[in-house]
């Protein structure tokens, strides 16, 4: 049983959302880097960048400090000036085939005004980098049964200045890629895929965050955890270069010449020039910790299912009652939750369950950061929204996560059953 004291909330906490799966492997790796000495970003960076690589089956893997700045960065290099040059960003647009009628000139860029749809149910950093590159979300909603948004709603919010798509794969689960992908091809738009909660998740045999020009994912409280740290994959080579130039303010270390195939010269500099940066580094902690955790990754993810089983056979007869509602997976889709999610009936009974769990010790969080239209911080923000929101209205109030993490015992599973059945037994009373 895990129990800590959640000082802020005073409440002793029995049953955590995502505890640290940190053994002595992870410890002996970060005693490893600070006994090297070579602590910033450098080989095992490099070697984790490999192997993540190969993990999710894509070309190039770029690691960064958090889940937030991959998004970041990956917006930043599509927006880039070297990208939209003539031969390069007709190479980058994965739906622009050869055999399209548009001309080069013609594919869609990231420039002020343009449009970027993406699922209001979301997070802020997820939205905030559209912005950042002076584009327009455009938000649609999302499917209360599945949490993910569709090909459909998608669809309907394409005007004359859509760009892209940004779709979000919520809550270790997967929106219907083969849909999505098909829409992006039929319009000539460029797909970018959030996977921060959905790492290892597979649709139709293909992970996640490997079907558009990039994907992103987190390693903080995530499927697997660096400490803090993120990743974006890409099958092309200059959007690649472009996001190790823009990890480091443009400089192009040792570490990003030696993935790169080198330089004859041996030099390192500033080879992309004119769009700027970030100090975006890792550490080789981060990475020796990310080696470690990837190893592990497959059998955290098919505990993490077995005990979503658990949770669906045990809380099947709440909803044949009507009294909450289980997330579905689609049947293509093989999940990797990231917690455990259900839906409430009405906004009372999510905060009373809530509040009967909390009282338990058993932390709970709503699904993703909920409506991002209703955040106060969008409020002075220039966005669209096509359709209504009631799906992502109803995410938002109703729903609620808790543990589902690898290590959970059954003693644990059936502890939070047992109080969510008492919950919904006093209120029937």
């Amino acid at each position: 049983m895990h129990v800590r004291t959640d000082w802020s909330k005073q409440v002793v906490v029995r049953i955590p959302l995502n505890p640290s799966t940190f053994g002595q492997e992870e410890k002996s790796a970060a005693k490893a880097v600070i006994d090297s000495g070579e602590l910033l970003m450098g080989q095992r960076c490099l070697e984790f960048e490999k192997a993540f690589a190969a993990y999710i089956g894509c070309s190039h893997a770029v690691m960064v400090n958090s889940g937030s700045s991959a998004n970041l960065v990956a917006m930043f290099a599509l927006a880039s000036a070297p990208l939209r040059e003539e031969g390069n960003i007709s190479r980058i647009v994965p739906f622009a085939l050869a055999s399209s009628p548009l001309r080069k000139n013609a594919i869609p860029r990231i420039v002020p005004g343009a449009e970027v749809i993406l699922p209001a149910l979301s997070w802020p950093t997820t939205v905030w980098p559209v912005l950042q590159i002076g584009a327009k979300p455009v938000f649609v909603d999302s499917d209360p049964a599945t949490l993910q948004t569709t090909a459909t709603m998608i669809e309907g919010a394409i005007t004359a200045q859509t760009v892209g798509i940004v779709v979000v794969h919520a809550s270790g689960s997967a929106t219907n890629m083969d849909e999505v992908t098909q829409v992006a091809r039929r319009h000539h738009l460029w797909l970018f895929e959030d996977s921060c909660e959905a790492l290892g998740v597979l649709w139709d045999g293909k992970k996640t965050g490997s079907f558009g020009v990039m994907g992103s994912f987190s390693f903080s409280s995530s499927q697997i955890s660096t400490i803090e740290g993120g990743m974006v994959v890409t099958n092309e080579n200059p959007m690649a270069d472009q996001l190790r130039a823009l990890r480091t303010h443009e400089r192009i270390s040792h570490m990003d010449s030696q993935t790169r195939g080198g330089r004859a010269d041996g030099e390192v500099g500033f080879p992309l020039g004119g769009t700027g940066g970030f100090n975006f580094r890792p550490t080789e902690i981060n990475g020796n910790l990310g080696l470690e955790q990837l190893k592990r990754l497959s059998r955290f993810n098919e505990k993490r299912r077995k005990v979503a089983c658990h949770f669906d056979d045990a809380l099947e007869p709440l909803q044949t009652a009507g009294r909450l509602r289980l997330v579905q997976h689609n049947p293509r889709c093989i999940p990797a939750p990231l917690s455990y999610a259900v839906l409430c009936q009405s906004r009372r009974d999510r905060d009373g369950l809530r509040d009967h769990l909390h009282a338990a010790g058993i932390e709970t969080r709503p699904a993703l950061g909920g409506n991002m239209v209703r955040h106060p911080a969008f409020t002075a923000v220039d966005y669209k929204v096509s359709g209504e929101l009631h799906g992502a209205n109803r995410i938002m109030d109703c729903s609620l996560c808790w543990g589902a993490y690898p290590e959970m015992s059954e003693d644990e599973i059936d502890y939070v059953v047992s109080a969510v059945q008492r919950y919904f037994r006093s209120e029937r009373a």
